[in-house]
């Protein structure tokens, strides 16, 4: 492992977040942090940076993939990262799939396809993530192919409790009900740890 690892975060809007004003969201980091310093990707970094100072990373934005992810050309959108060359990728997405997507086009098979395209020579180490709020049978899915490819996993469900929200910080509810400077920091603590568990 590189003493300058690179890390791939593949995420969602708890991720990253361009502004929207429609729903009162005028900043671009993690949904609903109070500032960037303040997201989990951020405060990830700065802890590995305390043991790895040149480390780097980057963000790859999936919203589109969670949301159509049996077309196929939506996994085009992250090829622009393989070149990268991350020595580990953490996957925290899922929140934008839907149960009865799932019913029509099983998960599973794509998220394993997503895996593998964005590792195609095998060498990154991949951190898996369950969602922040709770996803029933996408989570299992998660849990699932975590266990046979033998992957760390983040277990996020338990905070999907209101004191970890941005609850009464912003009047749209969906902005609201993503994590607060708390969540974030509690995001963070647990998937800095497997993160660093592997740079060791």
């Amino acid at each position: 492992m590189s003493n300058n690892p690179r890390i791939l975060f593949v995420g969602n809007s708890i991720t990253w977040h361009p502004v929207k004003e429609e729903i009162g969201w005028l900043n671009e980091w993690g949904m609903a942090a109070s500032s960037d310093d303040n997201d989990y990707v951020h405060i990830t970094m700065r802890k590995i940076y305390e043991r790895f100072p040149g480390a780097e990373y980057k963000i790859a934005w999936a919203v589109a993939w969670e949301r159509e992810y049996w077309d196929a050309v939506h996994l085009v959108a992250f090829r622009e990262f393989l070149n990268f060359k991350a020595d580990i990728i953490v996957v925290k997405i899922n929140e934008n799939v839907s149960a009865s997507n799932n019913e029509r086009h099983p998960y599973k098979q794509h998220y394993e396809k997503l895996l593998d395209y964005l590792n195609p020579e095998g060498v990154s180490r991949m951190i898996l993530c369950t969602g922040f709020w709770r996803m029933g049978i996408i989570d299992e899915v998660v849990r699932s192919v975590a266990m046979e490819r033998q992957l760390p996993l983040v277990e996020l469900n338990h905070l999907d409790r209101d004191e970890m929200k941005a609850i009464g910080l912003f009047e749209h509810k969906g902005v609201a009900n993503h994590p607060g400077d708390r969540g974030m920091q509690e995001i963070a603590e647990l998937v800095a740890m497997k993160v660093i568990g592997l740079l060791k």
